[in-house]
């Protein structure tokens, strides 16, 4: 049990590189956003695996970043707010966790204020 567990700590390793370069790409291709989102549901199911509540809320995130990055806002805020009222309902709220829904909400603000404009402007 022990093996596996690091096993499955140094794949959550490589797997979280992997994603974030995939998710830094993805603000310009669909494609990078894509594989990064599966990369994440991939990183969710070890999470489940190692038995790690706050791994799997920060993975429900990173999938949000791909969500916001493909322009499906609504499914992304659903899963942000989700996490952020779990995690501000521990009794010791993980600080991490919380600035990283903050800073995910904001995101996902200011691309869907991008998005507006460009839909408004094409309807000009």
């Amino acid at each position: 049990m022990i093996w596996e567990f690091i096993e499955l700590t140094e794949l959550m390793a490589w797997l979280s590189t992997l994603g974030g370069a995939f998710s830094a790409l993805g603000d310009y291709q669909h494609a990078c956003a894509d594989t990064a989102g599966k990369i994440s549901l991939h990183q969710m199911k070890l999470a489940f695996r190692l038995g790690d509540p706050s791994l799997v809320a920060r993975c429900q995130l990173y999938f949000a970043i791909s969500l916001i990055q493909r322009g499906e806002f609504a499914t992304a805020k659903h899963i942000i707010q989700q996490v952020y009222r779990s995690a501000r309902k521990q009794t010791e709220p993980e600080t991490r966790l919380l600035k990283m829904c903050q800073g995910i909400w904001a995101k996902l603000r200011y691309e869907y204020d991008v998005h507006q404009r460009n839909v408004a402007r094409k309807k000009t």
